[in-house]
Order: C-alpha cells, then structure tokens, then sequence
C-alpha cells in the first residue's frame, strides 16, 4: 500500500490551523478571567471545559484526516499552532485586553459602587418603614405592658 504524502502534509496542516484556533480558545477563556470570573473552582471548571475542547478537536481531526490514526507530526503540529498564535497574536490580544480592563474597569467600579449606595439607601429605607409600622403596631396595644391590650 503506497503512502500519500500529501494526506500526511494535509493532517500537519490542519493541525497546525487546529492549535492556532485552540490558542484563540485559550484566548477567550483568558479574557473572561480577567473580565468576569476570578473564583477558582470556577476556573477549574474552566481548564476543563477546554481540555475536553481540545481532546475533541484531535478526535475529529484524526478521524477526518488520517482514519482515526493518530499520529505524533500531528500533535507537534497543534503544538506549533498554538505557540506560533500564543506568542504573537496572544500577546497582541493580551495587551489590548489589558488596556481595555484599564480603562473599563474604574467606570464599571464607579457605577457598581453608586447601585450599591442606591440598593442601601433603599434596603434602609425598608426596613425603617417596616420597624416603624411595627412599633406603631405594638404602640396600638400598649407594647406588651397593659393587661387589656390598650383597650
């Protein structure tokens, strides 16, 4: 059986293209950390969702390109892929989200802690009008100490 080189270069290709997208996964999953979530069980969850998205990829990609064979030029590939993305557009990608969390950071800070103040002044609000009709209810019957009940 003879071999087609060019399937071969095809499947390094495609992994190569593979590990650059799974690098733009990386990516994403960076910026919701630096944007969303920060708590570590979180992003456990995170680091998982993503090696199952890799493994899945390979799957596929071994399936459709070389018959479910996996081969060891394929993986260094993906690997390639993804340092080729993660030190180049990565770094660019990194820098610009750095600077966007800089300057939306304090603006989004700013309006949290105003909605906080409001939610306050509002939950104080409440519960003084609930402390009031409560008082004025135990007023009604004398608060507890006449043996009529103020009647």
């Amino acid at each position: 059986m003879a071999t087609n080189y060019a399937l071969h270069f095809l499947l390094l290709f495609a992994s190569f293209i593979n590990g650059m997208a799974l690098g733009l996964i990386y990516d994403l999953f960076r910026i919701s950390r630096m944007f969303f979530l920060r708590n570590k069980v979180v992003i456990f969850f995170e680091d998982i969702a993503y090696c199952l998205i890799c493994t899945l990829s390979y799957m596929l990609l071994f399936y459709n390109y070389s018959n479910g064979r996996m081969r060891a030029y394929a993986f260094v590939g993906g690997i390639m892929g993804f340092c080729l993305y993660y030190f180049t557009l990565g770094r660019f990608t990194r820098f610009f989200c750095e600077k966007v969390y800089e300057f939306v950071f304090p603006i989004i800070h700013r309006l949290m802690t105003r909605i906080k103040g409001y939610l306050y002044l509002i939950k104080k609000r409440i519960y003084t009008n609930i402390q009031c009709g409560l008082s004025a209810r135990r007023a009604l019957v004398g608060f507890g100490l006449l043996k009529n009940g103020g009647r």
